[in-house]
């Protein structure tokens, strides 16, 4: 009996620990997230050393212009979750949505010719997929609001 409350206070103990743990891990900053992407892509693109210098300064400047980029579209957007949006505000909601997807694209164009001067076309390509995936998009237009279909 003894030794069956020991076992459950042991499993209890260690539970609570985990949950701790879990919670005091550490969250990255910006900078350790793009300092993780200098070093994959790096290492994905087969970069020597000196080209791997270049390349994390100009990926630096690029990273940071596309964050602008995405904190201005998010700062824009001024509707509730769950409302339902009138037509002006959809056309609104649409034109501000251009507008971000034309500066993502002015991003992308200066950094090719800056990305170029250092990697082939190839390696550029994949750098500038990168960015341009479905999660980046999603971070983006993430928060749509659902419009009512017309009966």
């Amino acid at each position: 009996m003894i030794l069956a409350i020991s076992a459950i206070l042991v499993a209890n103990i260690s539970a609570q620990e985990q949950k701790k743990e879990a919670k005091e891990k550490k969250q990255f900053t910006k900078e350790e997230r793009v300092d993780f992407e200098v070093k994959r892509l790096t290492r994905e693109l087969m970069l020597s050393d000196q080209q791997a210098e270049k390349f994390a300064t100009t990926y630096r400047e690029y990273r940071n212009e596309l964050d602008e980029v995405f904190q201005k579209e998010e700062e824009k957007k001024q509707f509730e979750p769950g409302k339902e949006l009138t037509d002006k505000e959809l056309d609104q909601l649409a034109k501000k949505r251009f507008a971000g997807m034309k500066k993502f694209a002015s991003v992308q164009e200066k950094f090719y010719d800056k990305f170029r001067k250092n990697l082939s076309a190839r390696q550029v390509e994949k750098v500038l997929r990168l960015k341009d995936s479905c999660c980046e998009k999603k971070r983006l237009w993430a928060k749509m609001p659902q419009t009512r279909k017309r009966e």
